[in-house]
């Protein structure tokens, strides 16, 4: 008898035994996919599947839920209709039973539906009737992936009614999965704020009117805007891949050196930083300013070598102003405008008046006419208002 008991134990052990290195076995086979998917965000449905697939679920969500009645945002929905996505954001998000359940568990505390709110009341409840049962979601099983000030991150698997309630062994392998999965999501998330940062710093960067390249210490750009590839050929100026150029060879060296000399200061070179120049005859003459990127300044997201250089260039003359928003913006007539572009442009009174056929007292009326409408009293004062005022400095379009 006792021979028999000793048996059974041993085989049951045995059983036991063979569960848990399966369960191990396919935890392990999802758990690179998952750190794929943190990487690509292409890859959460194809994961998403196969989870859903290992504890034969016939649905799966993947969600920030927000603080304060905020809402859903999805990173991933399996086997769910766009149609009931969206109603579920705009309507039974604020009748699901579960959500507020939920959103009390402690990250990475998994629970089955029926633990948290009764099958009678589940089964009662507008948002099964009316959202769960067309579907075929009876039983579910949910987490608490992470939580932070703005909210949580959560997963679900449903099933439908034939398939019946998760076992414990789906219990196990989810317990095994979800540590990564909430890993994979929070890496996933990090990523998707740091090319969010990246793209609102490079739309600011493109807003300005001067051109603006980022470059490493070799003089190779890894960010050039509107303006700058604007200015390309004019004083030969090439942007790269390779490195910037000017159209002289002597310039290019000059150039080059004065971007050495700015970004080795950002890794504690001891060179001076800051440079500016000119280069070229008009009317294709360029100044350039060169300073110091510090590396330690930049957001860490953003893919920048670590000695790098900020180079500014820009245009002689008023080539860069939108003069409808600076006449808009002064309440300036057609013909103080046209005075205001002249003296920008280097002209002077004398010529202004030759060039309009107009007397120089005329000319001067309009001039004291423009010094009440925006504030200045001379004219290097109204040159400088214009070419470096913000107008000038930012794009509109």
């Amino acid at each position: 008898m006792a021979t028999r008991r000793h048996r059974r134990v041993v085989r049951k052990k045995k059983q036991t035994g063979g569960r848990v290195a399966d369960i191990e076995s396919r935890a392990l086979g999802l758990v690179g996919d998952l750190y794929d998917a943190a990487l690509d965000a292409q890859r959460w449905p194809q994961v998403m599947d196969q989870v859903a697939a290992a504890v034969s679920a016939n649905g799966a969500m993947l969600r920030r839920a927000h603080l304060a009645g905020g809402g859903v945002n999805y990173i991933c929905t399996r086997d769910y209709d766009e149609c009931w996505v969206k109603a579920y954001r705009e309507h039974f998000y604020k009748l699901d039973p579960y959500q507020r359940h939920y959103d009390l568990l402690p990250p990475g505390g998994i629970r089955r539906g029926e633990s948290v709110v009764e099958q009678r009341e589940h089964e009662r409840s507008e948002w099964y009737n009316d959202f769960a049962k067309p579907q075929d979601k009876m039983y579910l099983v949910g987490s608490t992936l992470a939580r932070d000030c703005n909210g949580t991150i959560q997963t679900g698997f449903q099933r439908g009614r034939r398939s019946g309630p998760f076992r414990d062994e789906d219990i196990k392998l989810l317990e095994r999965i979800l540590p990564h999965v909430a890993r994979a999501v929070q890496m996933h998330l990090r990523l998707a704020e740091a090319m969010h940062y990246e793209t609102l710093v490079c739309a600011a960067l493109d807003r300005l009117r001067v051109g603006v390249v980022l470059t490493d210490s070799a003089a190779r750009p890894f960010f050039v805007n509107r303006a700058a590839e604007a200015l390309q050929g004019r004083c030969g100026l090439k942007l790269g891949p390779a490195a910037l150029e000017l159209g002289k060879p002597v310039d290019t060296g000059r150039l080059q050196g004065m971007i050495a000399a700015a970004a080795l200061t950002t890794i504690g070179d001891g060179l001076d930083g800051d440079g500016e120049a000119r280069f070229g005859a008009e009317p294709d003459a360029l100044n350039v300013w060169v300073a110091p990127l510090a590396r330690e300044r930049l957001a860490p997201e953003l893919a920048a070598p670590a000695a790098c250089a900020a180079v500014f260039i820009s245009e002689r003359g008023g080539g860069n102003v939108p003069w409808q928003r600076v006449a808009a913006s002064y309440h300036l007539t057609p013909a103080e405008t046209r005075l205001a572009r002249g003296l920008v442009e280097g002209l002077s009174i004398k010529d202004l008046a030759e060039r309009h056929a107009l007397s120089v007292h005329t000319v001067r009326s309009q001039l004291r006419a423009v010094f009440e409408k925006t504030g200045v009293r001379r004219q290097a004062e109204l040159v400088a208002l214009i070419n470096n005022g913000l107008l000038a400095a930012v794009r509109f379009d």
